[in-house]
């Protein structure tokens, strides 16, 4: 016998795994929660470093909540200049200020509310899982795309060609 094979054999001093409790499981369950907890409160009092949470997918969020910020401050703008116009000619400075203003404070207002937030981060989650193609892939899927668009243009041509020329034999034009 080889000493693997004494290993093998042996049999394990080891206590084998106990079954599966679910109040073991909702205990571990509350534990990472927990933590989790303790890792938002330790990052929300700055205590956690510099940028603890604009790690991974919170910047792609943060990213788009700015981005819906300056959309909303180009609405506003225009929003307040239309209805301003209507009753006065605007201060376009006192407009612009407005709409800052505004588009900051529904910006952060969409921020903080936990329904938007969570779709926001659900679609940024799901962007993270698409294989993105690589640029040659991109370029070869456009060279293909244009020529199918320039052999559909010229069967179309055809096809139309020689329905003229069918029509101009039945009305003898």
């Amino acid at each position: 016998m080889t000493t693997e094979d004494k290993v093998d054999s042996e049999p394990s001093s080891e206590p084998s795994d106990p079954p599966v409790d679910e109040s073991d499981t909702l205990f571990a369950e509350a534990t990472q929660l927990s933590a989790a907890a303790s890792d938002d409160a330790l990052a929300d009092s700055g205590e956690g470093g510099a940028g603890k949470r604009t790690v991974g997918l919170e910047r792609w969020v943060q990213l788009g909540f700015m981005a819906a910020a300056i959309l909303l401050v180009w609405l506003y703008d225009h929003l307040i200049s239309g209805i301003w116009y209507f009753f006065a000619d605007p201060n376009e400075s006192v407009v612009t200020a407005g709409a800052v203003v505004a588009g900051l404070v529904t910006a952060v207002i969409l921020y903080k509310t936990a329904p938007v937030y969570g779709i926001v981060h659900g679609v940024s989650e799901e962007l993270s899982k698409v294989t993105w193609p690589t640029r040659k892939e991109t370029s070869s899927s456009t060279i293909v795309v244009i020529v199918t668009s320039i052999v559909a243009g010229l069967v179309l041509f055809l096809f139309d060609s020689v329905w003229a020329a069918v029509t101009d034999l039945v009305y003898k034009v």
